[in-house]
């Protein structure tokens, strides 16, 4: 007698798209156009805290930050101490003279990384999502469907799969 217990098991991964497009995905809609209302931000802060991003605007050094939390103010009206002396200075302008990077989509939030004490921020359009990472959130009911039907097997057809190969 030959017994084999074959379980297989399956989970869900974020898909490496760049953050826009992510949130877009997430709210079914074009997010570039205007301000986002508070409900959307909170929707948005909980699928994307604890997930790795990459930068894009450095040309080949493309480096990693886990994302901590969302700014409450658009890219464009947010600023930030540059020194000890109290010194303010923008996000826009931030990456304008030093990345030479004009920030497109300004009414957009910003992603924080680093520590909560003094985070960094990154705007969204800047960052991609690194590929490889699980999502461990819960997943809603269209994408619970399109798993299951995924992964779905029949115990023949589990059987067969395991003969054939």
């Amino acid at each position: 007698m030959f017994c084999l217990n074959a379980d297989i098991s399956s989970t869900a991964f974020i898909e490496p798209l760049p953050v826009v497009e992510f949130v877009s995905q997430l709210l079914n809609r074009d997010v570039t156009a205007r301000m986002l209302p508070d409900a959307d931000r909170v929707k948005i802060k909980r699928a994307l805290r604890g997930v790795k991003v990459e930068v894009t605007h450095c040309g080949n050094m493309r480096r990693k930050y886990r994302i901590s939390g969302l700014t409450s103010q658009a890219t464009r009206e947010l600023i930030f101490p540059v020194d000890d002396s109290g010194t303010m200075k923008s996000v826009v302008e931030y990456f304008r003279e030093t990345y030479g990077f004009v920030i497109q989509y300004t009414t957009l939030p910003c992603l924080q990384v680093g520590n909560t004490q003094r985070p960094n921020y990154l705007p969204m359009e800047v960052c991609k999502i690194v590929e490889g990472q699980r999502y461990s959130k819960r997943l809603n009911e269209k994408h619970i469907t399109t798993l299951l039907k995924v992964t779905c097997q029949r115990p023949q057809d589990r059987e067969h799969y395991f003969h054939d190969n």
